[in-house]
């Protein structure tokens, strides 16, 4: 189990701000270093506020512009023209950019055809609608630009540059530890799995709708806090100057460059990006600054795409120590430059460390606990006796069907699965078997007809609420959560199940399902570093952790050897002995007839055949139209 110390980074990074003003109080350092400062801050709360919704959550979005610019002109308008108290106004900014952010959300979110570029250009539209909604209305800017007066504030903060980096901070700060306790919770870790496959994390429970909107409204609430404080600083805003891609283009970059996956990766990045162009407005080659950004980037996604934070945290000691000795060691001598020259240094050393051979990725750790441990996934207890009685109804489809334009994929389907079997669903290729099994999990919705699920009409209910439901399912081809370990694969659906634990927890428990699949000695690896069998039995891990009444396998061991499809076998029986019903959809008859108690035979979207194996398998409609084209490729 991993061990999380970013409460003390985050902790560290607090006292920090603080010691900041009371440190350049009692020193000579210039005015200059707090202004610096500043600008990492107002740059951390950008790409860190950005990261939550495009990062976590996949939805690459270029509409940070829109929400800087109603925070600064948010300010410009209530302080700047009306007067209102700064402090008010400052949280105002946020709750419109925010507002701004759920009406974007509920938009995009809504229709399936808005995602990837789609949803990048649906969002870069909207700072130019509102750069033109400014540059029209004369109450708001009308084209002329906004002064805003520098604002009364406590003589304690005095000068203004000190009250400025104090907002900032705070900004910065709440930008972080939203982010961090993100990371650390189910709201985070529902954003990963949709990145991953958004589909697959609405089978297994979780209302991504409202996870999305989560993250956009924390997306709006502090580009909005963060424009609003800036704008302070600014002291005059124009349409030109707020509403343009340098914002946009610059979150993404320090996000990337530090890393998405990270909640403090924004932050590195910031740090870098506004460091470099310090020196580079210092050295006098401010007009290169796009060029040299451009080239620094391009090579270290080349050497280093999943970003500088995980190069780092190979060696974190080493890395950490450079740092600090690169910059103890220029300040005591004094031998170059000023303090922002020492950091630069000391940036650059540790990227030097970050990319020398050696050192454990995330990848290696995984290796290397995998290696020898789970190549063969074997089961060797005694299985208990399946559950044979059959109880109350859990599905019920009365004359289903289901079309795709002209194409009749089902045509009136009825069938029932009950507590205790295990019902084998076969035909050949088109027949319609996959199609049903999207039908009763809520991937589709059925043309006409009527699914019930434990009696309630599941027809206008979201996946996520038919997994509450009891259901659960496996994909022909596996769809595992690719940046998330076996083990947190299985976590999520525990989070999100019909017994929901907390994120901890859910890790801890997770062992369980892998034992039940025989994938406990792989918990700590990646999906890609396992096989295809290994794959499709965390497809039924992952499934099982949801506590579902109803398991659909949907060509579970499609592709396998003979050595792995008895091993699967033997899976099945025991996650059935296990209490749960399964609907089995598989082209391998031998399976079919193993372990079926009844079996639903389909033909062109019909119901051809229904009942014990040994019978229908011998029915000569079946014989006709299915086996007579057993030689088919799999699939629907």
């Amino acid at each position: 189990m991993r061990r999380d110390r970013g409460w003390i980074a985050l902790a560290a990074i607090g006292v920090g701000l603080f010691l900041v003003p009371v440190l350049w109080e009692v020193t000579d350092f210039a005015v200059f270093y707090l202004v610096f400062l500043s600008g990492i801050l107002f740059w951390v709360a950008q790409a860190t506020s950005w990261n939550i919704l495009s990062g976590y959550s996949g939805y690459f979005s270029f509409g940070q512009g829109a929400f800087y610019g109603v925070g600064v002109y948010t300010m410009a308008v209530l302080f700047g023209r009306h007067g209102w108290n700064w402090l008010l106004v400052i949280l105002i900014g946020g709750v419109l950019a925010m507002l701004l952010g759920l009406g974007i959300g509920a938009l995009a979110f809504r229709l399936s055809s808005l995602k990837g570029e789609i949803f990048a250009l649906l969002t870069l539209a909207f700072p130019f609608i509102l750069a033109g909604i400014v540059r029209l209305f004369d109450a708001i800017d009308g084209g002329q630009g906004v002064v805003v007066p520098v604002p009364s504030f406590p003589e304690l903060l005095a000068p203004f540059q000190k009250f400025y980096f104090v907002l900032s901070s705070v900004v910065a700060l709440l930008a972080l530890t939203v982010a961090y306790l993100m990371h650390r919770t189910r709201y985070g870790w529902a954003l990963f799995a949709i990145r991953d496959d958004e589909a697959a994390a609405e089978g297994l429970g979780v209302p991504t709708f409202f996870h999305k909107m989560i993250a956009i409204g924390a997306n709006g609430l502090i580009g909005g806090l963060s424009g609003a404080v800036v704008a302070l600083n600014l002291g005059f805003v124009s349409v030109e100057g707020t509403f343009n891609l340098t914002v946009p283009l610059f979150v993404i970059v320090m996000s990337v460059l530090g890393s998405r996956n990270h909640w403090a990766g924004p932050l590195l990045g910031a740090v870098y990006i506004h460091t470099l162009q310090n020196r580079l407005a210092a050295g006098g080659f401010e007009g290169w600054s796009l060029i040299v950004l451009g080239v620094i980037l391009v090579v270290l996604m080349l050497l280093a795409p999943e970003g500088l934070m995980a190069r780092f945290t190979r060696r974190p000691a080493l890395a950490g120590g450079v740092f600090v000795g690169v910059i103890a060691t220029l300040g005591l001598l004094r031998v170059w430059g000023d303090p922002v020259s020492w950091l630069a240094a000391a940036l650059g050393a540790v990227v030097v460390v970050a990319f020398l051979p050696g050192g454990r990725t995330a990848e290696k750790r995984s290796e290397e606990t995998s290696v020898g441990r789970g190549a063969s996934v074997v089961l060797g207890e005694d299985l208990p006796a399946p559950l044979l009685k059959v109880g109350r109804p859990i599905v019920v489809a009365a004359d289903v069907a289901k079309d795709f334009g002209g194409v009749h994929a089902l045509r009136g389907v009825s069938m029932t699965v009950a507590e205790g079997e295990l019902v084998g669903l076969v035909g050949p290729n088109g027949s319609g078997k996959t199609t049903l099994v999207n039908l009763i999990s809520g991937a589709l919705t059925p043309t006409s007809g009527v699914i019930e699920l434990d009696g309630t009409e599941s027809s206008a209910l979201p996946p996520h609420r038919i997994a509450h439901l009891g259901i659960a399912r496996t994909y022909q081809i596996p769809r595992p959560f690719t940046s998330l370990t076996v083990r947190d694969n299985v976590a999520v659906a525990i989070m999100f199940g019909r017994e929901p634990r907390r994120l901890d927890a859910s890790r801890q428990a997770a062992g369980e399902y892998l034992n039940l699949v025989g994938l406990g000695g792989l918990a700590e690896a990646l999906p890609g570093q396992v096989n295809l069998h290994e794959r499709q039995l965390l497809e039924m891990a992952r499934a099982m952790a949801t506590k579902p009444a109803l398991l659909l396998l949907d060509e579970a061991m499609a592709g396998l050897n003979p050595v792995e499809i008895d091993n699967a076998v033997e899976v099945v029986r025991r996650i059935r002995a296990s209490g749960v019903s399964i609907v089995l959809v598989e082209h391998l008859l031998r399976v079919v007839n193993q372990l079926s108690t009844r079996i639903v035979v389909l033909d062109q979207g019909l119901v051809l055949a229904e009942g014990d194996p040994g019978v229908v398998m011998k029915d000569p409609a079946v014989v006709k139209a299915y086996l007579g084209r057993q030689t088919d490729a799999p699939g629907d």
